[in-house]
């Protein structure tokens, strides 16, 4: 009888209770903390903001290298410098230690994963993964200086990628295939394009077009032009790809009046930060609530009986939920990193789970990329969580985004060693020459 019961077994509780009982979570087993267990994660580790799982196997099994939660960091007493602060990017000195501790679960690669699992609860619509990581490390990672700096560059080539390819790490080629580009991005677009021909003659009437438009963009979404709908309006009526566009759009002239040099433009878009900071969290907000009607609700997908539909579905509502979750990144960490190298210091503003597997980004069709999803674990993974990727992959085995990502969340020394293990670069020579692997 016991070798014959599976995780779907029949629903006699009084027969099965000895091989069902519950336990806690690993978070709050970790932390000796008394855990309510509710499924799929309990009230105190949503309370916390703390990523909650179970040692039961999950779709995608993986495994994390150990981690330490030991007593907080300290600062030290001396002004840090660029290489020695870029640590404080990802760690928060007031927030609980909730380092996952999963090596009882293993990757599988080559599996089958479960079809009907994969349509109806696909990992990336999984709550569990749309939580704001703010965990206090016990040592936070060392993160070269040259490493930050090559970090800058590779989102200002990737921009002008996009302008010569029509996509790029950080914008999915079909993001907006179905719905066209919003007008808005359109500007951004070709201010990208202009400031890609600005020379000592033009200089400043391109940097006034660019300030033009970033002025123009703000005062279209200004509050008192936001329509209301009876005593109901919502604060921010727009949908989650409408956000996306205005953060991203913001985001590109952000980008090219900070780093460009002009001081006057530097200032200006210093004044505009806390700005786009609140668009992104509100793009935060609208995917969280998109994540939380889906699995209340269902799918629109789930009515779809056709394979090739679904896939289709699939792959639409993950491009979109991935390129928020990488203009989230790109946005956070980009304002980080300025603030950091200008006042030597910054709050931690936590990290993401983000899709780190090599190919899926790049897939041209719903058939190739579900192909991959099904014979592959996608690689879900968080920056500050990543020693058991290095440790169960090579650099091959992860896109780009993710290789350029992980120098911030990473050792830079743990990183040269992985990226050593099976080529001859170090950390910032494979982040010049990332777009070309």
């Amino acid at each position: 009888m016991e070798a014959a019961m599976t995780k779907e077994a029949d629903y006699d509780r009084s027969q099965s209770a000895q091989f069902q009982r519950q336990r806690a979570c690993i978070p709050c087993t970790q932390a000796k903390r008394r855990c309510d267990k509710s499924r799929p994660f309990c009230q105190r580790c949503l309370g916390k903001q703390v990523k909650c799982h179970y040692s039961s196997r999950r779709l995608y099994a993986r495994r994390r290298g150990d981690a330490s939660s030991g007593a907080e960091s300290t600062a030290s007493a001396s002004e840090p410098s660029l290489d020695s602060s870029t640590s404080l990017l990802f760690t928060d000195a007031g927030s609980e230690i909730g380092n996952d501790d999963e090596n009882e679960n293993t990757r599988q690669d080559g599996f089958d994963v479960n079809n009907r699992q994969l349509f109806t609860r696909p990992w990336f619509l999984k709550a569990e993964f749309w939580i704001i990581h703010h965990q206090s490390l016990h040592t936070p990672p060392l993160i070269r200086g040259s490493a930050v700096q090559q970090y800058i560059r590779c989102i200002k080539k990737w921009l002008r990628q996009w302008i010569d390819c029509n996509r790029c790490p950080l914008i999915h080629a079909s993001l907006f295939v179905d719905t066209g580009m919003p007008p808005c991005l359109k500007d951004a677009y070709a201010a990208i394009a202009v400031y890609g021909n600005k020379n000592e003659q033009n200089e400043l009437v391109v940097m006034q077009h660019i300030q033009h438009k970033a002025d123009a963009l703000l005062e279209a979404n200004s509050e008192n032009k936001d329509p209301l709908v009876g005593m109901f309006a919502s604060p921010s009526p727009l949908s989650t790809g409408q956000h996306l566009a205005r953060v991203l759009s913001l985001f590109i002239y952000q980008f090219i009046r900070l780093f460009d040099g002009d001081i006057r433009q530097r200032a200006l878009a210093e004044t505009q930060m806390p700005v786009l900071e609140a668009w992104t969290a509100q793009m935060w907000e609208s995917v969280s609530l998109d994540v939380t009607l889906h699995n209340t609700f269902g799918g629109e997908y789930l009515a779809v009986e056709d394979r090739i539909n679904v896939a289709n579905h699939l792959w639409r509502n993950w491009i979109l939920m991935e390129n928020v979750r990488r203009v989230w990144m790109v946005v956070t960490y980009t304002q980080c990193i300025y603030l950091l190298t200008r006042d030597g210091t910054v709050s931690c503003t936590g990290t993401i789970d983000f899709t780190a597997r090599c190919g899926l980004w790049d897939a041209t069709s719903a058939a190739t990329w579900l192909r991959m999803v099904e014979q592959k674990d996608p690689l879900s993974v968080v920056p500050h969580d990543s020693d058991w990727l290095r440790e169960a992959t090579s650099i091959k085995d992860i896109d780009k985004f993710s290789l350029v990502s992980l120098c911030l969340g990473l050792d830079s020394d743990k990183m040269d060693a992985w990226i050593g293990s099976t080529t001859n670069m170090r950390l910032e020579e494979l982040m010049a020459v990332v777009d070309e692997l």
